[in-house]
């Protein structure tokens, strides 16, 4: 077949990812890629495994400290598949990185990018190291870049034909998202409901009903939070505080936390681990509940349970530490935020958990990654920086504000919709919010964060491409008229 042929069918450009994409999963299996579950064991946003098998439902629901999401599909799983567990993982996993590939080229080839281009694009992300990493790690990152990548799909299906069925899966997968990770909370899922029935104005019916049952469902998980638990953002007393603190506390000597203890600053709880035994006698256990993921202070596995009421009293006080010592020791915040910073621009497996801990996976595919990672990000093992990052990240998000500012002006004086410019502006937003709350509110993993929106990156480096060959050949054209234009006419009128 001639490649004229192969690349003018998307059918057949489906089945070769379809082809590589299993071929490439046998290659690696054979070097020894295995499922790593061992997250179920110690991870803090995971629920016990052993209420997970018995007390799944009474779990879920009382829940505190982030959204259901991942924590349901881990115990459905349980439930479904006890004797196959981990083959059942990967095999979900596995679905979910063909999906990601299949969409990946259908969202890149729908942006108008040359269909050889959108395909190369598509396959070298799907068999890279990297996505094989995430592709075999049990948390829900892997889940969140698949996500991404479907409702910008929907989006663009969605604005260019107005088709219900496209709606709907835009905005289911739109709640999925913040069902899985908190970060992308109620108010960000109606945001985009409203922006979409703002630019669609004759279709405005249509959103908010396509979107009536995600949001209602994702509305109802936040109000049972404030209900039970008093909290407008789920975790915001647990993680929130942590986060907070922690950005200036690692940073401070142990002898000025003393110190600050000593004289009343700030309470002894910076000066103990949150699994330390010593720390109940500064936290005293709350009264019983009878709900076990309230009343429990550590997991079966010996780890904190982060949804323990106990740990709610523990995050309200840590809070106000954070508070003191934000203020105490603004340079320490400030040298935390820069290191957050060159944190971001190294590649997704740089660090935690393939690198801080270890990773046998990582270990078979260091020889991948050390041609991988230097020509996507210029960054070497070893090293702590990514030069060829600190070029291409800036540049995608500047053509992003860009494109994105020159359709809001255009979008204030007349409401309409173009299917490209919403969907960057939709790629751009999402990155610029989740680049904004890695840096200035997380303490560490924005490299690992970076991984969950890489599909809306490909977005805007297909859109820059289509952009500047559109504009080279403007510029060709206007440069054959120029050199065809009659001797004699002047300068303005051989631009005319």
């Amino acid at each position: 077949m001639r490649p004229a042929a192969l690349f003018g069918s998307r059918r057949l450009c489906l089945l070769l990812i379809a082809a590589i994409f299993a071929f490439s999963r046998c290659i690696y299996y054979w070097m020894g890629i295995r499922f790593d579950t061992e997250t179920l064991d110690y991870y803090w946003q995971i629920i016990d495994p052993v209420l997970l098998r018995d007390d799944l439902w009474r779990s879920l629901f009382y829940l505190r400290a982030q959204l259901p999401g991942f924590n349901l599909y881990l115990g459905l799983m349980m439930h479904l598949f006890p004797s196959h567990l981990t083959a059942a993982f990967h095999m979900s996993y596995l679905a979910l990185g063909l999906a990601l590939g299949i969409c990946l080229f259908l969202l890149l080839d729908r942006l108008r990018l040359s269909r050889p281009l959108a395909l190369l694009i598509a396959v070298v992300a799907m068999i890279s190291p990297v996505t094989v990493l995430y592709e075999n790690w049990l948390f829900y990152e892997y889940p969140l870049a698949m996500l991404f990548c479907v409702a910008a799909l929907f989006l663009h299906r969605y604005a260019s034909r107005r088709g219900p069925l496209d709606g709907l899966a835009l905005f289911t997968s739109l709640a999925l998202i913040a069902l899985l990770r908190v970060v992308y909370h109620l108010m960000w899922f109606w945001m985009i409901v409203a922006v979409l029935a703002y630019v669609l104005p004759r279709y405005r019916r249509r959103t908010f009903l396509c979107a009536a049952a995600p949001g209602a469902v994702l509305s109802l998980i936040y109000l049972k939070s404030f209900i039970l638990f008093g909290l407008w953002v789920p975790g915001s007393d647990v993680y929130g505080a942590l986060n907070l603190a922690f950005l200036t506390r690692f940073s401070v000597p142990q002898e000025t936390l003393a110190g600050m203890v000593a004289k009343g600053a700030v309470s002894p709880i910076l000066l103990h681990d949150l699994e330390d035994d010593e720390l109940v006698h500064v936290v005293p256990l709350p009264p019983k509940t009878g709900v076990l993921i309230l009343d429990e202070r550590l997991k079966s596995t010996g780890r904190i349970n982060m949804d323990s009421l106990w740990m709610g009293a523990v995050g309200r006080q840590v809070r106000q530490d954070g508070v003191v010592l934000l203020r105490s020791h603004p340079d320490v915040t400030l040298e935390t935020i820069r290191g957050n910073i060159q944190q971001y621009f190294l590649p997704p497996d740089a660090d935690f958990p393939f690198v801080s801990g270890p990773s046998a996976n990582r270990e078979l595919l260091l020889p991948l990654l050390r041609v991988f990672d230097p020509i996507v990000s210029g960054n070497y093992p070893g090293e702590d920086y990514a030069f060829i990052s600190y070029i291409t990240i800036p540049v995608l998000l500047c053509f992003g504000f860009w494109r994105s500012a020159r359709w809001l002006r255009r979008l204030v004086r007349r409401p309409r919709c173009n299917a490209g410019d919403v969907t960057i502006a939709f790629a751009f937003g999402n990155i610029a919010y989740l680049t904004a709350v890695v840096i200035l509110f997380d303490f560490t993993d924005q490299n690992r964060m970076r991984f969950e929106v890489f599909s809306l990156f490909a977005v805007l480096l297909a859109s820059l491409i289509v952009f500047t060959r559109w504009r080279l050949r403007g510029w060709q054209s206007w440069a054959r008229q120029f050199r065809k234009a009659p001797v004699g006419r002047s300068r303005s009128q051989q631009v005319e």
